[in-house]
């Protein structure tokens, strides 16, 4: 028997979506959906009415009653599964929401770290080599034969010459005990040490004597090479006991002194290697050994010294040049290292996310870690982690997004299901009444997680308003045109900023502080990478348009004031913040210190 078949205008195109829901089938469903048809049907999350409850991959934090599309990216739901039900702590994602979001992981392993310590400094004179000149007693400078800051001299040669009675009764002395010298040898020492005291030379002892008369005018000699550091004498000018007179420093041998942060001072030890480069050698790098470590910080500043003395002999290297430098950090062994971006940072606590490799399906869970110095793009781990773990490198911030909106311990959620993240509505067919008890129950919510914003939005604003006073003293240095202490202050910025971290606020102020805290750093770090004062202060510019913003979107403690100088970098216009109303402007030193005006005041 045949059989004949008509073919409608309806028949390929129902022919075609026969085929494809029959490949759907097999790809996505498959017999082993339908040879666990039951156990899927048992683990599925049930809402309180007894209706499946349909979820978002990519948002847990939605749930609906039945399928449909995601209200926040659109996806398709997808049924909640009881697996996927987890503490606190932890949370369940899909293969593909971590495809979607380019999550990856890496496990971390112990090795010994490469920690370098950037740092600035500059050139001091080796203390000890340095001589002081001092008066020994009363006089009247008659000859001035190094009059001025700077000189050069050799051991022995005459710096000035004196007349002293003094000097000329320990003369008459010497020449008298010299005659009685067999019968009082005690005396004649007496005689010949005291002039030695006041630094008369022996050379000089053996010509009074010779000639048996005391000089009138004595020559005070240089007791060693060097160059002069200070005078404090001039011809005709009388001198004291006890005055100093001249400071002489032999620079074939200098110390370079680094400033240290607070945090960095632990790990630093006599015998570091260090590799610094100065201002006046562009390009050029030396070398030297850690010898000396200051073992107090200094109260104010927060930083204690390490100090490099490094051989010059050409006299190259000259007391004042700036140098910047990188110390490389001896470590004890291998330690356990976490990489950087896998580190989200709250101001003091570090958060970090761990995938269970032994999950069926991918597991993450939140972990605060407590991390020590950093490694290059790594950081010890001091407690927390555990050789193996297995954590997330790229797309942490993302993984820590679907935690805070699933209401999990995450960086803005410290107090997990208590309810700070609403999971959404599902009213169903509630009552009058019970819609009145819900919504009073939100509203309840709402005023708890309002506390939350409230008291993490107070201590923004300490933290805020601390490095708002570092920027007021970096413009300070840059007013005394102290690129050396400008340095210093600036590196006091980046950590104060990378202490306050990005993910300090929510909503639309957590938005706008990344957006400021990314425009600061770049600022900053452009700082960085000069040792010319008019860049600093060019950086310096952008910085404080960047701050005036800040200022105005976050507010601050106290009031500060919005100036403004026209003529700055060629008359095209600057502006900076200041505490005080006077005008103290940063971008010409003492040229045009009083330049600017009063734009606004903040407060």
């Amino acid at each position: 028997m045949t059989y004949q078949i008509t073919q409608h205008k309806w028949f390929k195109p129902a022919l075609f979506l026969a085929i494809g829901l029959l490949l759907g089938w097999i790809l996505f469903g498959g017999s082993h959906e339908n040879n666990n048809d039951h156990e899927n049907h048992d683990l599925a999350e049930m809402s309180e009415s007894g209706e499946e409850i349909w979820t978002c991959s990519m948002h847990p934090s939605v749930r609906e009653d039945g399928p449909g599309s995601c209200p926040i990216c659109g996806m398709d739901l997808i049924p909640a599964s009881s697996e996927s039900e987890e503490g606190d702590y932890s949370m369940v994602m899909t293969e593909a929401s971590m495809s979607l979001a380019d999550i990856q992981t890496a496990e971390i392993t112990r090795s010994v770290p490469e920690i370098s310590i950037y740092t600035t400094g500059k050139i001091t004179p080796n203390e000890q080599t340095l001589s002081q000149i001092t008066g020994n007693f009363h006089g009247r400078v008659t000859d001035l034969y190094v009059d001025f800051t700077g000189a050069v001299v050799e051991e022995g040669q005459r710096l000035f010459s004196i007349y002293s009675d003094d000097l000329i009764s320990a003369q008459r002395e010497l020449i008298e005990a010299a005659k009685n010298r067999t019968a009082n040898p005690g005396l004649y020492r007496a005689a010949v040490q005291k002039l030695r005291y006041w630094d008369i030379r022996n050379e000089q002892i053996d010509a009074i004597l010779q000639q048996g008369e005391p000089e009138q005018n004595m020559d005070i000699q240089s007791p060693s090479d060097g160059v002069v550091m200070a005078r404090n004498i001039t011809e005709n000018g009388h001198v004291y006991e006890g005055d100093l007179l001249y400071e002489i420093a032999d620079l074939r041998s200098v110390w370079v002194q680094f400033d240290l942060f607070e945090s960095d001072v632990s790990g630093l030890q006599a015998g570091d290697q260090i590799t610094f480069g100065v201002k006046s050698f562009p390009g050029e790098e030396f070398e030297g050994t850690v010898s000396f470590v200051d073992p107090t910080l200094d109260p104010n500043r927060r930083t204690a010294r390490a100090r490099v003395e490094v051989e010059n002999n050409d006299l190259r290297l000259k007391p004042e040049m700036l140098v910047t430098g990188n110390i490389d950090v001896q470590s004890s062994g291998e330690q356990l290292l976490v990489p950087r971006s896998a580190v989200l940072w709250t101001g003091p606590r570090s958060l970090v996310y761990v995938k269970d490799s032994e999950a069926d399906t991918p597991r993450f869970e939140s972990r605060e870690v407590v991390l020590g110095q950093r490694s290059g793009d790594y950081y010890i781990v001091e407690e927390g982690l555990e050789e193996g773990d297995d954590v997330v490198f790229n797309g942490a911030f993302k993984v820590d997004s679907e935690f805070q909106l699933a209401d999990k311990f995450s960086m803005m959620n410290r107090e997990p299901g208590s309810g700070a993240v609403p999971a959404g509505h599902q009213h169903g067919d509630m009552d009058e009444t019970e819609m009145e008890e819900e919504d009073h129950s939100e509203h309840e919510s709402e005023s708890e997680s309002q506390t939350m914003d409230d008291e993490s939005s107070d201590e923004f604003s300490e933290e805020f308003t601390e490095l708002l006073e570092i920027y007021l003293e970096l413009k300070d240095d840059l007013i005394e045109s102290n690129l050396n202490k400008a340095v210093e202050t600036a590196d006091q910025f980046r950590t104060e900023l990378e202490e306050i971290g990005e993910h300090h606020l929510e909503g639309d102020a957590h938005t706008a502080w990344m957006e400021s805290y990314s425009a600061n750093m770049e600022q900053i770090e452009s700082m960085a990478e000069t040792d010319d004062i008019e860049e600093y202060r060019e950086a310096f510019s952008r910085l404080s348009d960047q701050l005036i913003e800040d200022v105005k979107t976050f507010g601050i403690e106290g009031v500060v004031y919005h100036q403004y100088c026209p003529m700055a970098f060629d008359n095209e216009g600057a502006d900076w913040l200041s505490r005080d109303e006077e005008i103290r402007n940063p971008y010409f030193g003492d040229q045009m210190m009083n330049c600017g005006e009063v734009i606004e005041r903040i407060e």
